[in-house]
């Protein structure tokens, strides 16, 4: 399964570089207003249907796992400057392979997040402690909780490198 791609049908805005909060912070921006016409009347007129059409369920999952990365404290760890990082990168992690501690390499995906995430501590990455990544894990809850491993999983494949 290849990650999944959601750039496009977040907001297709030609010349602005997309992140991961970029998108959600975009989207909302012009879903709140933000920038909106100063007129009296209809603004439906105006606004792109991609705007005022309500989330799919991706881009839920996306926006919940972007909530998450900020309030579980995984945002101090992958997405921090290279340099500083205790753990690899979201925002070059899905779409690549990894070598794990054992040797073998293996395509960062949705089944690979998903599982790392549920069972920390069996796929750890090469050159980074597994100690925090678990006690994360354990301190989020996250094994009990599938639909926020989804959540997480949909956001780290939205930031990752496009396929």
């Amino acid at each position: 399964m290849s990650p999944r791609r959601l750039s496009s049908a977040i907001v297709p805005t030609p010349g602005l570089r997309r992140t991961a909060t970029g998108s959600v912070l975009i989207l909302i921006a012009v879903a709140a207003g933000c920038g909106g016409s100063s007129h009296s009347g209809s603004t439906t007129e105006s606004v792109p249907a991609y705007v005022t059409a309500p989330f799919t369920h991706e881009q839920r999952l996306v926006e919940q796992g972007a909530t998450l990365v900020v309030a579980d404290g995984c945002s101090v760890c992958h997405l921090a400057p290279k340099r500083s990082a205790l753990g690899p990168s979201f925002s070059s992690l899905a779409g690549h392979r990894v070598t794990l501690r054992d040797g073998q390499r293996v395509l960062v995906d949705e089944r690979f997040l998903e599982r790392a995430l549920s069972h920390p501590g069996e796929l750890s990455i090469r050159g980074y402690p597994q100690e925090p990544m678990i006690e994360a894990i354990e301190r989020a809850h996250l094994p009990q909780h599938p639909d926020q491993v989804r959540a997480l999983a949909a956001f780290i494949e939205q930031i990752g490198p496009e396929a």
